[in-house]
């Protein structure tokens, strides 16, 4: 079986990096940050703009800290933050010595720390890895038309619609940016806790 993987939020639990990112820009700009709300809010579908707005944040703010995110985000000394989710990296090489091929397809803009990363944290197991950047609207769903996967497992409802216009089985896992109420709200399509317990569909 040819398998699609996200990274952040299915491989790796990045919601350290996102809060923390977040409070250090807050504090540059003057602004306390409920890390634990903000983190509940992501979690039931807030965008950064959404959450910090109904934080109480003024909208001058707001802007501010959302553009100092983009630039921050992926840089190398917040990466360090990130650590595989449990039993993630187990699952992918039992998938590939089970004769699965894995390829990797993420919205990461900074493709060589990305690639950093993936070698630190000795995520070595993929057949492809390519990245699509997240503010061109159908950059994934093309990506996955080329790829061609049988299925592709994410974190997102976002990541699930992709995988459906490129004709492509979504598989969406809780353990990332979306919590499992709110991805059942947004369609009908497969859930699971986490990567370890993603059953592969019969092809």
């Amino acid at each position: 079986m040819k398998i699609g993987l996200d990274l952040d939020g299915t491989i790796l639990d990045c919601k350290l990096r996102q809060t923390q990112v977040l409070a250090a820009l807050c504090r540059a700009c003057a602004v306390s940050l409920d890390t634990e709300q903000y983190w509940l809010l992501k979690r039931e579908g807030c965008s950064n703009r959404d959450a910090l707005a109904s934080m109480g944040v003024d909208e001058l703010r707001v802007d501010a800290i959302v553009a100092l995110w983009e630039h921050a985000i992926e840089d190398m000394c917040w990466l360090g933050f990130d650590f595989p989710l449990l039993h993630a990296v187990d699952t992918l090489h039992r998938w590939r010595e089970s004769g699965h091929s894995l390829h990797l397809l993420s919205a990461r803009r900074n493709h060589a720390n990305a690639r950093q990363q993936l070698r630190v944290l000795g995520l070595d197991c993929f057949t492809s890895v390519d990245f699509v950047d997240p503010f061109q609207a159908h950059a994934k769903r093309s990506a996955l038309s080329r790829l061609c996967p049988d299925v592709y497992i994410g974190d997102t409802e976002r990541d699930a619609q992709c995988a459906r216009a490129a004709a492509v089985q979504p598989i969406l896992v809780s353990s990332g940016l979306r919590s499992e109420k709110y991805l059942r709200t947004t369609g009908n399509w497969p859930v699971m806790s986490r990567l370890a317990t993603v059953k592969l569909p019969s092809i």
